[in-house]
């Protein structure tokens, strides 16, 4: 049965009453509306609950659209992407904190220098610092002292994030 052409004729009995398994999430969301149309709202509310759970998982992208959207210095559409993803996941503070940063500072960097990225670790932008230190690490062919300085920086930065966690777990 072609799910589809059916739905377009309103064909929603015949659907509800086929239901073919291994269906498509567009196949469930026709047959999950073909089963409310019919009255059968315990099985459609079964088909749509299913649709919705897959939706949840699938919004993490957003997540990582967001982190690259960040690194490539698109911060309006970082900002649209945390925010998507943050109506699926409302507690995660991660993307709380990387929406919080967004909203608090505006783009610092200008030229990757290592006294940059120092200067930005100092004041707790540990973030910037990080896109600086990643960016010296790809054109510095790996010099040990930037090496040192990112790693140092990275475990800070993960510091900032866990007290920030465990602040909130505390509230």
């Amino acid at each position: 049965m072609d799910i589809r052409k059916a739905f377009e004729q309103g064909k929603y009995l015949e659907i509800a009453d086929a239901a073919p398994e291994g269906r498509t999430p567009e196949e469930d969301l026709m047959v999950g509306i073909s089963l409310f149309k019919v009255g059968r709202e315990t099985d459609a509310m079964a088909v749509l609950s299913g649709i919705i759970e897959r939706v949840r998982e699938l919004a993490r992208a957003y997540y990582y659209m967001a982190l690259m959207h960040r690194d490539r210095g698109d911060g309006e559409a970082a900002r649209s992407c945390l925010e998507s993803y943050l109506s699926f996941y409302p507690d995660d503070d991660e993307a709380l904190d990387l929406l919080q940063e967004d909203q608090d500072e505006a783009p610092l960097m200008n030229e990757a220098s290592p006294e940059l990225a120092r200067i930005y670790a100092g004041q707790g932008h540990y973030r910037q610092a990080l896109e600086i230190y990643s960016h010296l690490l790809k054109t510095s062919a790996g010099d040990p002292q930037v090496r040192r300085e990112a790693d140092r920086v990275q475990r800070m930065h993960l510091i900032k994030t866990l007290e920030g966690w465990l602040e909130r777990m505390r509230r």
